[in-house]
């Protein structure tokens, strides 16, 4: 902010055991940990408490829902972060964030509110679904391309070739949604990609850091169910295809075992 470094100290856990009743949980664990934290979730936290999911892919909404109800609540955000050491996260980039109003709009304003005046510039929509797929979108026409080329955001627009790219995965993305009948904002979802690239130009994606660290990603939950759609479909999706089998080949190079 201005320049200036903010350090902000949290009191954090590993377990809930020793946690009070919360008002909100917001879920923020890979795609494919949802399931398993819902369950760790399930004896512990109460029926009154509000659950949000600003994760990455699809699916992680009807999953909460599955669970809590109109007490789930889904969203978006393009905030960048990057975990530089354990217990340290360093914020690279605001970004966007958007809580779907859909079901309970008094709930879904008092989470935008709190998060707002806890510096976090936040909205509501109550089309929750245009909001979780627009991410998909963003995050399947970015993730992948920085975890293949190794390159941090910014670098995706430095280049008329992959940038190029990167707007025609875009548009493959939106033609399956389009396909789908999912509601898209108005205006070009390329011009957003171009926008999360340039407000968090200095990050590097999560997909990418878990390609560095070693870790499984989760290009199953974003391109790979982007894929799925395609095919059951029958819209072409040439790209996304080629960047699913690159970014899963990473995990056979390593010697890995892929777990869809």
């Amino acid at each position: 902010m201005g320049g200036r470094d903010i350090s902000v100290h949290l009191d954090a856990r590993t377990a809930l055991d020793d946690i009070s009743q919360p008002d909100l949980l917001i879920m923020a664990v890979k795609a494919y940990d949802t399931e398993s934290a819902i369950a760790i979730c399930r004896s512990v936290i109460g029926e009154d408490t509000m659950v949000l999911t600003l994760q990455n892919g699809l699916g992680n909404l009807e999953a909460l829902r599955s669970w809590k109800g109109a007490k789930a609540f889904g969203g978006s955000t393009t905030m960048g972060a990057m975990l530089e050491s354990p217990g340290t996260v360093r914020l690279s980039g605001l970004g966007r964030t958007v809580i779907g109003s859909d079901i309970d709009p008094d709930g879904a304003r008092k989470i935008a509110d709190a998060l707002s005046q806890s510096g976090i510039p936040t909205t509501t929509n109550e089309n929750v679904i245009e909001e979780i797929w627009s991410k998909a979108i963003v995050s399947a026409s970015i993730n992948p391309l920085t975890a293949v080329l190794r390159v941090s955001n910014g670098a995706l627009l430095d280049s008329d070739v992959i940038s190029r790219l990167m707007d025609e995965v875009c548009s493959e993305c939106v033609a399956i949604s389009n396909a789908a009948g999912i509601p898209l904002p108005h205006g070009s979802l390329t011009e957003r990609v171009h926008q999360v690239v340039m407000g968090t130009s200095s990050n590097r994606s999560s997909m990418l850091r878990d390609v560095e660290m070693g870790r499984r990603t989760e290009i199953s939950h974003i391109t790979g169910i982007m894929c799925k759609y395609a095919s059951s479909l029958a819209v072409p999706a040439p790209l996304n295809r080629t960047l699913l089998a690159m970014v899963e080949s990473l995990a056979i190079v390593r010697g890995e075992r892929l777990i869809s």
